[in-house]
């Protein structure tokens, strides 16, 4: 029989991968093809399902199994766990603007078109939060993985 913390670990680094691979991988789509004249309308509906269905749930789901792994076997006082959490809340935050400025990005491309001006700043704003959440990830990845001052 599987250990209960050895089964958390499993199911939190699967759903970390599909969830964050899924997340990088649209990242790059949207930079390829979120402009594209005949196709970037197409992009851009796939990407905001693709984060409704993947990643949302996703991100949900690796807190859960994250807080269930701590119960097992740190308390949750431990500063790098804090810090996880918090870095946790700073992603969703940075996703859920993300969301409203793809979005945006949606009406700009079918009312303006990819080449205007607005559309170029909001896409812009975009790949900056993009890189933003990605920073996220790293630092909770490095927390994770160095677990300072445990």
């Amino acid at each position: 029989m599987i250990p209960e913390y050895l089964l958390a670990k499993f199911l939190h680094v699967l759903i970390a991968i599909v969830a964050l691979g899924t997340s990088a991988g649209l990242g790059i789509v949207l930079e390829f093809y979120g402009d594209h004249p005949a196709h970037g309308a197409f992009v851009l509906r796939a990407i905001k399902r693709i984060v409704a269905f993947f990643v949302i749930p996703g991100y949900a789901l690796v807190l859960a199994t994250g807080l269930w792994m701590a119960h097992l076997a740190w308390p949750m006082t431990t500063g790098w766990i804090r810090a996880s959490i918090a870095l946790w809340v700073v992603g969703i935050v940075v996703l859920a603007i993300s969301l409203a400025v793809l979005h945006k990005q949606i009406r700009l491309f079918d009312t303006e078109g990819p080449a205007s001006a607005s559309y170029r700043r909001v896409s812009l704003l975009g790949r900056a939060l993009g890189a933003g959440a990605g920073l996220v990830i790293v630092g909770i990845l490095y927390l994770m993985i160095f677990k300072p001052g445990a």
